[in-house]
Order: C-alpha cells, then sequence, then structure tokens
C-alpha cells in the first residue's frame, strides 16, 4: 500500500468507525520473546510462549490485512533475532501494508527492509545502559553511524531515570535518526517501579511542548497528543481507541485492544501510552495527529492521508 490514486482512504475508514465498524487499522505482531537484552521493566522477555513458524505467520498476515490492517508494527522481544524476519517483512509488503520494525538497535539494519525502524532509546551513555547491559549503548551509537541511509526514528521511553535528560537525548539523536518521538513507560507489574506518575508525566509532557515549539530539533509527537497527557483520565478510558490495534501474539493468536491485556489487566488511570494517545486525536481529526499517522505510516507529511 503506497501514496497513489487519490481515494479518501482516512476519511471512509474514518466514517466506518463512527458508524460502529470496529475494523483495526494498526497490527502489532510480537513475533518473538526472545531478546538479546533484559531490560528491567520489560515483561515480554520473561514469557515463555513457542514462536510461531513461518508459514503460520503468512496465514497471520493475510487475515490482518483482509481485517483492514494498512500498517504492520513488528515487534518482540527483539525482531531482528528471527532469521525470517526479512522474510515476514516482504510478505506483509506484498500483501500491501506499510512495515515498521521496533528494535533496540544493536543488529545491523542493513540486513532488513522495512519501510522504518523505530529505535528504542533511553537515554545517553550510562543512562541508556542503566535498563540494558554495559556496552549496549556504544553498540547502537556504531550501528546508527552506519546505517545513516536508513529510515529510523529515535523512540525514547520515559521515566525517572531518563526525565531529566530530555533534551540531551534529541540533541545526541537528531543527528543520526530522522525523528525523535517520546513516550511515557506503563508500570507493568513485577517491574521496575520508575514510571512517572499521570501528574508527572503531565508536566513532562508541557516541557517537551516548549522544546518542540523552539524547533531545534525534529520531535514528532502531536501537540494535540502532548496536550492531553494526565488529563481527564475517566473520558480517556471511555474514548480510548484501542480496537484499531490487532494484537498478534507470538504463537499469532489476535485479539483487538490494548496491549498491556496481554499480559495484565489495564491500570487506564496510569496510563499515557503515545501510541493510543495520538489514535485518540486523530480520531477526533486533529489535523497534527493525523500528520502522525501518516509520517508513522511511512507517507510524505506534506501530503494528504490518501492511499490506493
Amino acid at each position: 500500500m503506497r501514496p497513489g490514486r487519490f481515494k479518501p482512504y482516512y476519511l471512509y475508514r474514518f466514517l466506518r468507525w463512527k458508524i460502529g465498524d470496529r475494523s483495526p487499522l494498526t497490527a502489532v505482531a510480537k513475533i518473538t520473546n526472545k531478546c538479546n537484552l533484559q531490560c528491567d521493566h520489560c515483561p515480554w522477555w520473561k514469557r515463555d510462549i513457542e514462536d510461531a513458524n513461518t508459514q503460520e505467520w503468512f496465514t497471520a498476515l493475510e487475515l490482518a490485512r483482509k481485517r483492514g490492517v494498512i500498517q504492520l508494527i513488528i515487534e518482540g522481544g527483539e525482531p531482528t533475532l528471527r532469521e525470517d524476519l526479512e522474510v515476514l517483512i516482504n510478505r506483509a509488503k506484498a500483501l500491501g501494508m506499510l512495515v515498521m520494525v521496533i528494535t533496540n538497535g544493536t543488529v545491523d539494519l542493513a540486513k532488513f527492509h522495512p519501510d522504518s525502524y523505530w529505535i528504542s532509546v533511553e537515554g545517553v551513555g550510562e543512562t541508556h545502559d542503566k535498563n540494558r547491559k554495559e556496552g549496549v549503548f556504544d553498540r547502537l551509537v556504531d550501528n546508527l553511524n552506519k546505517n545513516r541511509d536508513v529510515n529510523k526514528t529515535t523512540c525514547v521511553t520515559l521515566h525517572k531515570y531518563n526525565v531529566s535528560e530530555i533534551e540531551d537525548i534529541a540533541s545526541f539523536f537528531s543527528p543520526l535518526t530522522n525523528g525523535i518521538w517520546f513516550n511515557f513507560m506503563y508500570p507493568y507489574e513485577g517491574s521496575k517501579d520508575i514510571a512517572l506518575s499521570p501528574p508527572e508525566q503531565k508536566q513532562v509532557a508541557e516541557k517537551i511542548i516548549r522544546l518542540k515549539r523552539t524547533e531545534k530539533y525534529d520531535i514528532i509527537n502531536s501537540y494535540s497528543y502532548l496536550r492531553s497527557v494526565g488529563k481527564s483520565m475517566d473520558k480517556k478510558r471511555k474514548h480510548c481507541p484501542s480496537f484499531l490495534t490487532l494484537l498478534i501474539d507470538v504463537d499469532t493468536t489476535m485479539r483487538q485492544g490494548c496491549t498491556v491485556e496481554q499480559i495484565e489487566d489495564c491500570k487506564c488511570e496510569l496510563c499515557n501510552a503515545g501510541c493510543y494517545g495520538e489514535l485518540a486525536q486523530a480520531m477526533k481529526l486533529k489535523p497534527d495527529a493525523i500528520n502522525f499517522l501518516k509520517r508513522t505510516m511511512g507517507l510524505d507529511s506534506h501530503k494528504l492521508f490518501w492511499l490506493n
């Protein structure tokens, strides 16, 4: 699926959603729980579920496309550890989906060819390594320098360890990637308790807004999402557009809804996740949130949201 004939695809889907259609827009595919890191705040590598094989994933991708998915987000674990990752990427593209791979950036990015990479970052230097492993930051930076021509976005998970380094992170990674996206850590049960509270998240979001306004760095969060952080939790729970996401687990079981609920009951009052936050604003037809979706789905930001 690429920009082509002028067909108002998003508007078409939006109108269907408004009259009760609940077909998903995005699929999040956890193709493996295996990871070469064991981050303290991540619960996914701790699960013991066998990975589905290549053919089972082909079937899952075909079903996802039939259900309306136009963007595939591949994650893990660490998805680049699967030997058939390039095969799965090519299959999804052949089905007409735009493909994003979320990675810790320790494996050579040139090995695979998604439409874009999102590189998971937690800080600069020791801050990044604190939740991961010593030396991981240097490996990441070396990999980014070797792959400057690859389309990649810095995906920053904000928490108590790195919240004071927001501008340092934006400054360091802006020359190395094609944009900076800030997200807020969710406090999974059994993980290290370093998540920010909703009031703290609101203060941080206001800081990001001020930094974004300086235009010194390419921060791709929408203002609409950032202004919503930490506000109206009851209303947010009611209007969270989690149905727009199709979750495909490592064994290819599928469900629509909240990613957190793959593991535990979601504590919505503590969640300001950017993925659903941006979707919520796009569902209100906020232009900057729709621009965010266009950019993350591989479309040029100056074009209207038209798809074949």
